[in-house]
């Protein structure tokens, strides 16, 4: 018995040592089973950063890539000076390098850190290498600008400055209808901030490009640079054809947007993720690096850029880039073979140039302008152009001396966070200061459309002085010299016109009502055609509240009514045809149009003129044709903003002197004209050489160098009646 009861216990101890065992064999099994789990995991992600990671551009020094830079900025420096003007290619070559360098260093940023990346250090060495020089030349152009010229041009100084400061004055430039033109007087002193501003918008953008190529790679499991890749081909085939469509239509526009640009970033940024694949022999890549550099030096005289970049030609400068890197040593630790392009580039002389490259171009343009406008020249002559080049290049020296290179060794010898937010803290504050002063100097546009028509014609009589003999008293003139061309007529100011060119859709009739229209008005006056049509609108309408019209505005900028065989603009031959559609879907009594257009050469009616003018009257409409005005050139707008006495600003008569080439014309039936002349040439009898001046009756006569302004057209009114009464009695009854 008692041995059965051993034999039970021992039984009994067994089994609990046997689901003892068993327990541990299944948590050992766990275990493994768990470090399995967690080790192929490991693998996954190993391979997954790999896979990522895959064939990302190397990180190393290009002697030849600064040789370029410096070459590419050289290049245009020397043909704004030297060359009239003339594009080089460089800008376009500039933005690629951008491209290509930051590609480069964001995908491996954002590839090591696993999709972040350290923005306060990214933006923090953007404002230590880009911001501050270029703060600085912007803080000495206000100074220098402010003392030297008139006070009528603090307002776009100002203005501009802001736009530099801020990496916007590209968009400033098409704004302000300011196209990239040769260096002159007239030219802003900011306007090589446009490619800076360009480059700035793309420093913004890129790091956020980068983090989404590499999640997106993460999601697709796939490299990178294979997303990026693809990315930057999208960017760059709709970015050009962009360029293209644009330029068809304003090749102003697309030479300064930010859109048409991307692609030279795109192309640059192709080329870092592509280079280090390409396996080329030494005798290819001897070839083709003076290839690339013959090409470089010769784009600038054979490409006439500002009428064809950023399109399909501006390709030839940037394969002539990617041909030089492509000619390099295919590792860093290999050297160019002597007498290579690369080898030739790399050499001290283009290194010191791609050193001060950077200031060379920030100090060249505003000492260009500054010297025209201080020597009162249209040109500057090989003298004058090599004096800007060589104080150009001293205050590049100076400023890389005490400037870059201090700020590039604090850069390097204090690096981490601390130095990062410091110069991120102090480029966003030297920023906000920068607005805050500049703002409260830039006229608002609100101030200045307060009602031009509420003139004091016993102080300021303008062209009363002449058709109604009323006195001039001593009173300062109207408007402020310097709000003259920003004081617009209405329809300009509310924003109801057609735009000028041949974009698509810009052949549609728009039309600026009337606010004031009665309820029954006696007559539908419409003005129509391009802005020379508009600039009566303030006169047309004192004299519609008078007799009950209702007054409609039709304009198209830059186009005339003409029906023209081979039209010189598609899409103002189609808002031709559209206006006289427009017409006989309205009830209209009467146009009145521009009759004639006064150029220096002679008075004369657009080609076709007459052919319209029939088309208008065939819908029972009366057609009034108003005889061009002079236009003053450069006795205007800018002769009154200078520091010229206002005496000596105007224009001669010339052929408005001379009797209307209206008046030998067998006009359509239901057409008459007027000529106002007389109330803006005092002593317009005395013929051609009689003075049409700036200033008449305390009232300055043009907003610019070709149209009158508000003011002076609102005290033409008296004038417009009495003319219009003798020809269209009827529409005053």
């Amino acid at each position: 018995m008692g041995g059965l009861i051993f034999l039970g216990a021992f039984a009994r101890q067994e089994s609990i040592h046997c689901l003892l065992d068993t327990t541990n064999i299944r948590s050992l099994s766990q275990t493994q089973a768990s470090r399995k789990t967690h080790m192929l995991k490991e693998i996954s992600e190993r391979t997954s950063k790999r896979r990522i990671a895959q064939n990302l551009p190397e990180r190393r020094y290009r002697p030849e890539l600064h040789g370029v830079r410096g070459l590419a900025i050289l290049g245009v420096v020397l043909f704004h000076l030297f060359g009239q003007g003339r594009v080089s290619g460089g800008i376009d070559i500039f933005l690629t390098i951008s491209g290509f360098l930051f590609t480069a260093m964001l995908m491996r940023e954002v590839t090591e850190k696993g999709g972040v990346i350290n923005f306060a250090r990214y933006f923090g060495r953007l404002f230590r290498r880009i911001f501050v020089p270029a703060a600085i030349v912007i803080v000495v152009t206000v100074a220098v600008g402010l003392l030297i010229f008139p006070p009528a041009q603090h307002a776009q100084v100002w203005t501009e400055a802001l736009a530099s400061l801020l990496y916007f004055e590209n968009i400033e430039l098409i704004r302000s209808h300011l196209a990239y033109e040769a260096a002159s007087q007239d030219v802003s002193t900011f306007q090589h901030f446009w490619s800076l501003s360009v480059q700035g918008q793309f420093y913004l953008v890129m790091p956020f490009i980068a983090v989404g190529a590499y999640l997106l790679a993460r999601r697709l499991k796939t490299s990178a640079t294979t997303v990026m890749g693809w990315t930057l081909v999208a960017v760059l085939v709709a970015s050009l054809a962009f360029a293209v469509y644009v330029g068809s239509y304003a090749q102003d526009e697309a030479y300064l947007m930010t859109r048409t640009r991307v692609w030279q970033f795109a192309f640059g940024g192709l080329l870092a993720l592509l280079i280090d694949r390409i396996r080329l022999s030494s005798t290819v890549r001897f070839v083709l690096g003076y290839v690339g550099l013959l090409s470089i030096a010769l784009v600038g005289f054979l490409v006439d850029g500002a009428q064809h970049f950023p399109g399909p030609l501006a390709l030839w400068p940037l394969f002539g880039f990617a041909f030089v890197l492509l000619a390099a040593p295919d590792t860093a630790d290999q050297e160019a073979e002597p007498w290579s392009a690369p080898h030739l580039l790399s050499n001290r002389v283009f290194a010191w140039i791609g050193d001060h490259a950077y200031g060379l171009y920030l100090w060249h343009w505003p000492l260009l302008i500054f010297y025209l406008a201080l020597r009162d020249r249209a040109t500057i002559g090989i003298r004058g152009a090599a004096v800007i080049f060589v104080g150009s290049l001293v205050l590049a020296m100076v400023m890389h001396e005490l400037v870059e290179k201090p700020l590039d060794r604090i850069g390097k010898q204090r690096r981490g966070a601390k130095l990062d937010w410091a110069s991120l803290s102090a480029g966003v504050t030297a920023m906000v200061v920068g607005v805050l002063i500049a703002f409260p100097q830039i006229p608002q546009q609100g101030d200045l459309t307060a009602s031009a028509l509420e003139i004091n014609t016993e102080t300021h009589p303008g062209a009363l002085s002449i058709s109604h003999d009323l006195p001039v008293g001593e009173a300062e003139p109207i408007p402020e010299v310097t709000e003259l061309h920003r004081k617009l007529p209405e329809y300009r100011l509310r924003g109801c016109e057609q735009t000028g060119g041949d974009a698509p859709g810009t052949d549609e009739v728009t039309v600026c009502d009337d606010p004031d229209a009665p309820a029954n008005p006696t007559a539908r006056v419409v003005l129509a055609a391009g802005s020379h049509a508009g600039q009566w609108e303030d006169a047309v309408r004192t004299i519609g509240r008078s007799y009950d019209w209702e007054v409609l505005v039709v304009v198209k900028s830059g186009c005339v009514l003409r029906d023209e065989a081979e039209p010189e603009s598609p899409m103002c031959q189609a808002w031709n045809e559209n206006f006289i559609d427009w017409l006989g879907e309205h009830e209209v009594d009467l146009v009145i149009t521009p009759g004639t257009r006064i150029f220096s050469h002679g008075e004369t009616i657009p080609e076709g003129a007459q052919t319209r003018w029939e088309e208008i009257t065939q819908h029972d409409v009366d057609l009034l044709l108003i005889r061009g005005t002079p236009r003053p050139r450069g006795g205007g707008a800018k002769c009154v903003q200078s520091e010229r006495p206002v005496e000596e600003c105007g224009t001669s008569a010339g052929h408005v002197g001379e009797p209307s080439t209206l008046l030998s014309m067998d006009l359509p039936a239901r057409t008459e004209t007027i000529d106002l002349n007389p109330a803006i040439c005092p002593n317009i009898e005395e013929g051609p050489d009689a003075w049409c001046p700036a200033l008449t009756g305390n009232v300055y006569v043009w907003r610019d160098d070709s149209h009158l302004s508000r003011e002076y057209v609102t005290t033409l009114a008296p004038a417009f009646e009495h003319a219009m009464r003798t020809v269209f009695p009827k529409y005053f009854d």
